[in-house]
């Protein structure tokens, strides 16, 4: 933005000073409009998508990506979701903490694995196809299967044990068509894993192990520690030290999809330079109410639910209702709003 400074050594006469305003006005004029034009770009630079979660400025591989072989697409379903909190009292020292959880529960009987297996094949057939629309070429599945790599690689999905629990969460593990686990945790492939894992690049492209979270509530808790020291009065009397703790927490029955919480990290690799983990940098809302109701009311809960909860040191938990239907359908919107987001970063990204 250019400005421009006038200077008037004239006497101060009425034709003067009319001149003099009309200059301001049209210097005032121009810099009302330069600023709404400033306003109006920074207001477009902070417009941000559900693809700008996606943190993959640094990927070296995602801008050539032209096809795209997924080898797997686990997918967790929470159904409990703990949100913790520590904090420290500088001038004491004293630390505290607090958690508070909320549960997942259906009124009409518990979702089958086949209920979730449809979700997550759902999730894949609707990934692939979106890849294909805008111009990213894909690999079956079978062709997936029938590859060494896939044959040698990873462990089989064990359905019995697809319930898991950890951090005081809970959930159920569900992969794509079935299929195997091919890659876990946080280190990449080494040694045969490794080299087959190349070998499977340089015949089929690109190639990714997806982890995907899908979560039913944002639960979020904050806490703040006070003390008061000894206030000595007189004669032997003084207050003693206090402590005190304050809460302030809150539950929103929304789902919402995101990197898995259990450093297990979607994995991707090619056949030239260093494997990447693909990660988000928050997760992605999903609009929608599929509660059917919410209450702290545990007495409302099932008896066996209830039970979890006498021996938890937590705030009062929230108990989030649904049925298998409804949940259903607020999860499928959800993972194809991750899908949507997924390809939209991936095509941002693109080196044509």
């Amino acid at each position: 933005m250019a400005v421009i400074v006038f200077s008037l050594a004239q006497k101060n006469t009425g034709k003067l000073m009319t001149m003099n305003k009309n200059i301001y006005i049209a210097v005032a004029t121009l810099l009302a409009l330069s600023s709404q034009s400033v306003a109006q770009k920074k207001g477009a630079i902070q417009e941000k998508t559900d693809a700008s979660r996606f943190r993959w400025e640094q990927s070296k591989i995602v801008p050539k990506l032209k096809k795209l072989a997924i080898t797997e697409l686990t997918v967790n379903y929470k159904l409990t979701t703990t949100a913790k909190t520590i904090a420290q009292e500088k001038s004491s020292g004293k630390i505290a903490g607090a958690r508070v959880t909320a549960y997942l529960e259906f009124t009409d009987g518990e979702p089958s694995q086949d209920d979730f297996q449809g979700i997550t094949d759902h999730f894949y057939s609707y990934f692939q196809k979106k890849l294909k629309a805008n111009g990213i070429d894909t690999v079956g599945w079978s062709t997936v299967t029938d590859s060494e790599f896939y044959q040698k690689n990873g462990d089989d999905n064990e359905k019995d044990d697809s319930k898991k629990k950890g951090s005081g969460n809970e959930w159920i593990e569900c992969t794509a068509n079935k299929g195997k686990i091919v890659h876990r945790g946080a280190a990449g492939f080494a040694g045969g894993k490794g080299k087959r894992a190349e070998q499977f690049a340089k015949e089929f492209g690109t190639a990714v192990s997806l982890k995907v979270n899908v979560d039913f509530a944002d639960v979020v808790v904050n806490m703040a520690i006070k003390t008061r020291e000894r206030i000595n009065l007189y004669d032997g009397w003084y207050y003693p030290e206090v402590t005190t703790q304050k809460y302030t927490w809150g539950v929103h029955a929304q789902m919402r999809v995101g990197d898995q919480d259990n450093k297990n990290w979607t994995y991707i690799w090619g056949t030239k330079g260093w494997p990447e983990f693909l990660f988000q940098w928050s997760d992605i809302p999903v609009e929608g109410n599929y509660a059917t109701s919410m209450t702290e009311d545990v007495s409302k809960a099932r008896s066996g639910l209830a039970k979890q909860w006498a021996f938890r040191k937590e705030l009062t938990p929230m108990l989030i209702q649904t049925t298998k239907d409804k949940y259903k359908s607020a999860a499928i919107h959800a993972v194809e709003k991750w899908v949507d987001a997924f390809v939209e970063r991936a095509v941002q990204m693109r080196n044509d």
